[in-house]
């Protein structure tokens, strides 16, 4: 059989002195790439770094902005610090803050935002000095922009003590001591928050009425008019209901009574509200008389309603 021949690889035909000059080639090149990775290193880390700082809230983008406006409102509502927010709000350089918080809380109106979102950043706005409905209605302002009465403290009465005067006897006597029984301690509930609040209060003098008349407005927690809302109205000498929505081209959440004069009325929505009294005719001006609107919003807010494919 005729013998196969071995192929050789070429390095087996390099010379002994080719040899080495391939290994220098190979090191030469390591040793190049390790130069220029420490020189790039130094670049970076001695001549140049790379210096991190805190970017100023009015290089924000306008969508960050409005991130840190709901911050601050957010913040400011727990703490209550407006010297804090004032020096973080001045960060941002907006000449037109307030238009700015305003813009955004109409915003979140439109968006359904959880109502206490809502009524911190109507909060922050109205201490901005912003005006509006959003902010008249959100915000938190005493009703006519009186403070709330004070609740009145009982001042307990001392009971008068008689003295027993002791009879004459010729054995003493031991008295018993009355045993006291222990009662139970009521546990107070808890305060619960009312469905309703009152938004306003005003008088309502209209020459063409034939009859003053108690009107009721009924919003729901984004402020749109929310019909078949029970009203109660109480009086000395008997109640009455009636539901909001059976006039819709005054509104959907109106509704109204017919008030009689000498009579003081009180209302309170049948769902939970504070109870409005002393209601009552009251002269207007000329020789007009006039009655009252109350305004009430929804404080529980509600998922709306999406219909299925």
């Amino acid at each position: 059989m005729p013998s196969r021949r071995r192929r050789r690889a070429p390095e087996e035909f390099a010379t002994p002195q080719e040899q080495p000059a391939r290994i220098s080639m190979t090191s030469l090149l390591l040793v190049g790439l390790l130069i220029g990775l420490g020189i790039g290193l130094y670049y970076a880390w001695v001549v140049e770094p790379v210096v991190f700082v805190d970017a100023s809230p009015a290089r924000l983008s306008d969508s960050y902005k409005e991130e840190y406006l709901f911050l601050v409102s957010q913040n400011y509502a727990i703490t209550s610090n407006w010297e804090q927010a004032q020096e973080r709000l001045a960060a941002l350089d907006d000449p037109q803050l307030p238009e700015t918080v305003n813009v955004l809380l109409e915003r979140y109106l439109r968006e359904q935002k959880p109502p206490q979102v809502v009524e911190n950043l109507a909060a922050l706005a109205q201490k901005l000095g912003a005006e509006g409905s959003a902010v008249a209605l959100f915000a938190p302002t005493p009703l006519n922009g009186q403070a709330a009465p004070p609740t009145p403290t009982l001042t307990p009465t001392p009971l008068s003590a008689e003295i027993a005067t002791p009879l004459p006897t010729n054995t003493p006597t031991r008295t018993p001591v009355p045993t006291l029984t222990p009662s139970a301690t009521p546990v107070p509930s808890p305060t619960t928050q009312p469905v309703y609040r009152l938004l306003n209060q005003e008088r309502v003098c209209d020459e063409t009425a034939v009859s003053p008349q108690i009107e009721v407005i009924t919003y729901d927690t984004l402020l749109n008019e929310l019909p078949g809302v029970e009203v109660l109205v109480c009086w000395e000498d008997g109640t009455d209901t009636f539901f909001t929505g059976f006039k819709p081209a005054l509104g959907a959440g109106y509704g109204d009574f017919t008030m009689q004069p000498d009579i003081s009325y009180s209302v309170q929505l049948a769902d939970g509200s504070p109870e409005v009294s002393g209601l009552r005719i009251e002269p207007c001006d000329g020789d007009t008389i006039g009655g009252w609107r109350l305004t009430f919003q929804n404080l529980r807010y509600t998922l709306p309603e999406t219909s299925d494919q």
